[in-house]
């Protein structure tokens, strides 16, 4: 904060998933927002405080977190809570850093600016945001857990998977996995269709759960994602009831050879696009076409904390969590999906989910 001239940071979070800078109050604070938003107001001199909208956020917040001052004020929304504060502790000299305009509602932002007696209001989310792209020893064993899990769920549902069983059967017996080891809160995702006639649209895409039993001749792919003391893993893998159709076959074993093709690339002190380039190398020679982003993206609080692009610059450094998931259309509607996660280590890279790469038939 000194560095970049900030008398005050205020950040603001939610419980969505809106992008990579949701995670920036969770860093800053240890409160895993799980409903509702908030605001904390951190002065680079004095003690900060968190702003919540409900007793049961503050009573979380003072449990988990380290912000010993967490307010509720009854009857007073949160960025009122938050001006009437700020005005207490700036003034016309005060510049206050905000985290994040990406994210933080323009009524809410509009109203710090209108009710709050400060010099300027600047964007400040990228000042934690990259702080959280390296993880400490503490927060890679959160990660560690979280693919722990991942693995775990997907082990599980290679032995639970059979005829008549429902995508809502699915979704249940992957939070009977997670939710006794900590992962309350996830993001599971699955597309389940027809192999036949090169896959029955849209295949491949992972949509909300239904009612919809898998039969034989289908294939299922599973986004499991597990999040646990904030930190998500991110597995997807694909399962078929039967013999797999030849074009699955194929277009598994390419989604696999562009993951060991950026596995070439992912170490300290490599360029972040390389992963990328090396996985559109792999489908362009294939003739597949190429998504232009989703292929990389680094881990951590968010489930994308940021998105590595065939335009993107910077270096791999220890610490990072990567996720690798290659993905490539298969014709209309239908696409290949698939991924694991890694930790970039001081010699290179370490695989955090350890389930087989194998396309699984039952």
């Amino acid at each position: 904060m000194e560095r970049e001239g900030l008398d005050i940071l205020v950040v603001y979070g939610n419980s969505g998933r809106q992008g990579p800078r949701t995670g920036n109050l969770a860093y800053v604070s240890n409160f895993i927002s799980f409903s509702g938003q908030q605001i904390l107001v951190f002065p680079r001199e004095g003690e900060p405080v968190l702003f919540v909208g409900v007793e049961n956020q503050r009573i979380e917040s003072l449990r988990n977190g380290w912000i010993s001052d967490t307010r509720c004020e009854a009857m007073t929304p949160v960025p009122k809570q938050a001006c009437n504060h700020l005005n207490e502790i700036a003034g016309s000299s005060t510049k206050i850093g905000i985290s994040s305009l990406a994210i933080i509602p323009v009524a809410w932002y509009q109203q710090l600016q209108d009710q709050v007696n400060a010099k300027e209001w600047v964007e400040a989310g990228e000042l934690v945001w990259k702080l959280r792209l390296v993880q400490s020893e503490e927060e890679v064993e959160m990660s560690r857990h979280a693919a722990e899990l991942g693995d775990r769920v997907w082990n599980h549902l290679c032995g639970f998977i059979r005829e008549g069983v429902t995508e809502l059967d699915m979704r249940a017996e992957m939070d009977r996995v997670i939710i006794p080891e900590g992962g309350t809160e996830n993001f599971n995702m699955m597309g389940l269709a027809s192999m036949a006639g090169g896959g029955e649209a849209p295949w491949g895409y992972v949509i909300p759960q239904t009612d919809r039993p898998i039969k034989n001749g289908d294939a299922v792919l599973l986004e499991i994602s597990p999040r646990v003391k904030g930190y998500w893993n991110q597995i997807v893998r694909v399962l078929a009831l039967g013999e797999a159709e030849k074009w699955l076959v194929d277009a598994h074993q390419v989604v696999r050879e562009a993951r060991d093709a950026s596995l070439e690339h992912l170490g300290p002190g490599k360029p972040m696009v390389g992963m990328v380039t090396a996985m559109n190398d792999v489908f362009e020679k294939h003739g597949y076409e190429v998504w232009p982003y989703g292929l990389v993206h680094l881990t951590g609080l968010d489930l994308t904390d940021y998105m590595i692009t065939p335009v993107s610059e910077g270096a791999l450094e220890p610490g990072m969590v990567v996720t690798t998931h290659p993905m490539f259309n298969l014709g209309p509607d239908r696409q290949i999906f698939w991924g694991e996660t890694y930790l970039v280590t001081d010699n290179g890279y370490e695989p955090l989910n350890t389930s087989t790469d194998e396309l699984v038939c039952l």
